[in-house]
């Protein structure tokens, strides 16, 4: 009577029914169902939802407020409907229909057969615009998705209104990057039973939509990130050039356009080389993925060259690979700095064996702190090697202060290298002035021609060495230094301490690391690469400067005795005379053609005494003019003048 029992179905056939009906009619807690059902149930008693009712919602946003919502979610419905209409293709004739709410319940859109979305609407008023949250018809699953945030299977009897009992519904909540829910996706049956594999499809469609908000926000993302990096790229002072992986241009700022005098359409998608001409300077950086910085090289415009200073050259990683690289560099003058190391390990041309290998072992030492000795010939690269010891170091951002021990006057030498105090001599700056070992504090000092250091000088550098401490000239103050030091000789140092020129003790503490630069008929596979490199240093236009064959050969079979500065001088003064497009057998001097007449020593004198032989032919070959012997022999003129002093050379 009073006593509303509930039509077409017993009780006791049904527990969850039975038990809905004696918490609505007693208000007893049911036992052995999910705690969220019953809270959800106690929130819609409190709602005084009608649990007898028809089931409809009553609740419905005013014409405005849904225009509003769908304008808002219109993105959403776009690219969520195609998948609706999949699921439609898939539950046709199962008598289901197709929703998406908003994050307050709401219904947005509905989809499905047109008989089944009218018993739909007249049942239970669902169509677009009508609130579908627990406030609205109590426990549904777009409900529990909205408190509870997780998909909901299939659920009929679960429902709080009875007449909602007899149709099943299924929800998933949309989720954006965030992970904020946005929207919830559902499924609706005109039944009470469906099938679970269902809502399999709805998780599916869940993961695919939200995969698409995640693209779409970080495509926004990406895009804000773009003009962010467009506005500053254009915006710095220093030229910025950026290369894929195969040194093909991708981006150029404001500043490189304006250097290079070209469109950057012009200039996107050519290759760096042609365009800038230091390719070579950045295909290190491109193979092996380590930054390079601090380095001046030669840019060959089509306007004019310039020479521009490397700031940096970073890889551009992903992963383990490296996909281009950023180029950052400044005109020389820009900023000027005072005794700076120009060269990196980039700079260091060659991939034979030979080269290689020392260039591994000098990068490692220049990881430490240690002392190092340089042995090579003249025209190796010691220097070459002593400043990419130091940009590698962590003394880089110190200075790198370069000592010829063999050019500086033997009366000025000491107070070169210690410094002195006001009024220590005659003519001394009456200020006083630094030596090189306070110059260089904080860096590097680079002893080149240590063999020729006096002997009381050795004294004093051992001692510095020792205590890592100078006292000026004229001076009591003991003044401290932190000073890596990097010596270099082409002498044979230990044959000149037999001789007694050289100090033993001095040598082991210079010899703490030594490197020995091969000569350049020691690593011939080398003279292509670097005749390459310098074509592309001197030519006008060295994409059309051809070395012929029989020249090269020419040049591999020669000795090459001034070595890799000799290759760059024989190419300078080549590409001087060169009337046409290719570098033939002509072009080459007489005694890299016929090596058999131009013996310049005996191989079997001493090394001391080939170097004798070596001076005075060539000095013979130039007529006595010391200038072009020192050109031809790689070394300075007050090298070579003491050379001839010491060797008894008239």
């Amino acid at each position: 009577m009073e006593d509303c029992l509930l039509p077409a179905i017993s009780i006791d056939e049904n527990m969850i029914i039975k038990k809905w009906y004696r918490f609505v009619k007693f208000g007893e807690k049911p036992t052995n169902l999910n705690e969220k059902i019953i809270d959800s149930w106690k929130r819609s008693k409190e709602l005084k939802i009608d649990a007898y009712g028809e089931g409809k919602s009553h609740i419905i946003l005013a014409p405005r407020e849904l225009k509003k919502k769908l304008d808002r979610y219109k993105k959403l419905i776009g690219f969520i409907s195609p998948y609706i209409d999949n699921i439609d293709k898939i539950i046709k004739d199962l008598g289901c229909i197709v929703f998406l709410t908003d994050n307050e319940g709401n219904i947005l859109y509905v989809s499905g057969e047109d008989i089944v979305l009218k018993d739909f609407a007249r049942m239970y008023n669902f169509r677009e615009g009508v609130a579908w949250s627990e406030r609205a018809v109590g426990t549904t699953a777009v409900s529990m998705v909205m408190i509870e945030g997780k998909p909901v299977p299939f659920m009929a009897d679960e429902k709080y209104c009875y007449e909602l009992k007899k149709r099943a519904c299924a929800a998933v909540p949309i989720r954006n990057i965030e992970d904020e829910i946005v929207a919830i996706l559902g499924i609706a049956a005109t039944t009470p039973i469906q099938n679970p594999q269902l809502v399999g499809i709805l998780m599916a469609v869940e993961m695919a939509v939200e995969n698409q908000l995640r693209m779409l926000k970080m495509n926004e993302k990406v895009r804000i990130v773009n003009e962010y990096y467009k506005t500053i790229f254009d915006s710095v002072s220093d030229a910025i050039v950026a290369v894929d992986r195969d040194g093909i241009i991708t981006d150029i700022n404001q500043t490189a356009k304006e250097i290079l005098r070209e469109d950057t359409d012009k200039l996107i998608g050519e290759k760096v080389k042609d365009v800038l001409g230091f390719y070579p300077v950045i295909l290190d950086v491109l193979k092996t993925g380590k930054e390079l910085s601090v380095n001046k090289t030669l840019i060959d415009t089509k306007n004019k060259k310039m020479h521009y200073k490397i700031k940096k050259v970073i890889p551009i990683m992903d992963k383990d690979k490296v996909n281009g690289c950023i180029n950052i560099f400044e005109k020389e003058g820009i900023r000027k700095s005072k005794n700076t190391a120009k060269f990196n390990f980039s700079n260091i041309i060659g991939k034979s064996e030979e080269i290689v290998k020392v260039k591994n072992q000098a990068e490692v030492a220049s990881k430490n702190d240690y002392n190092i000795l340089i042995i090579g010939e003249s025209g190796t690269g010691k220097e070459l090697f002593a400043q990419a010891i130091h940009n590698a170091s962590t003394r880089s951002n110190g200075p790198f202060i370069p000592v010829n021990c063999g050019a500086i006057p033997k009366d000025l030498i000491e107070s070169e290298f210690f410094g002195y105090e006001a009024g220590a001599f005659t003519g001394a700056n009456k200020n006083g002035n630094p030596g090189k070992f306070e110059n260089a504090k904080g860096g590097t000092i680079f002893l080149d021609e240590i063999g020729e250091m006096p002997a009381n000088l050795q004294i004093r550098l051992l001692r510095v060495l020792q205590e890592r401490e100078i006292t000026r000239i004229g001076g009591n103050e003991i003044i401290p230094v932190d000073v890596r030091v990097i010596a270099a000789t082409n002498k044979d140092l230990i044959h000149e301490i037999k001789k007694g020129n050289f100090r033993e003790d001095l040598f082991w503490r210079l010899n703490v690391i030594q490197i020995h630069i091969p000569s350049l008929s020691q690593r011939k596979k080398d003279i292509p690469l670097l005749m390459e490199y310098f074509i592309n240093k001197y030519a006008r236009d060295s994409s059309k400067c051809i070395l012929d064959k029989k020249a090269l050969n020419i040049l591999m079979d020669y000795q090459w005795p001034g070595n890799v500065r000799e290759l760059e001088n024989t190419v300078e003064r080549i590409l001087a005379f060169l009337s046409g497009d290719t570098i033939l057998p002509e072009h080459l001097s007489d005694y890299m053609i016929s090596p058999g007449k131009y013996n310049y020593y005996d191989k079997d004198c001493s090394l001391d005494e080939a170097e004798r032989q070596i001076i005075s032919r060539v000095l013979d070959e130039c007529k006595g003019n010391i200038t072009k012997a020192a050109i031809q022999l790689g070394i300075s003129r007050p090298t070579l003048y003491r050379k001839l002093k010491d060797r008894g050379i008239s």
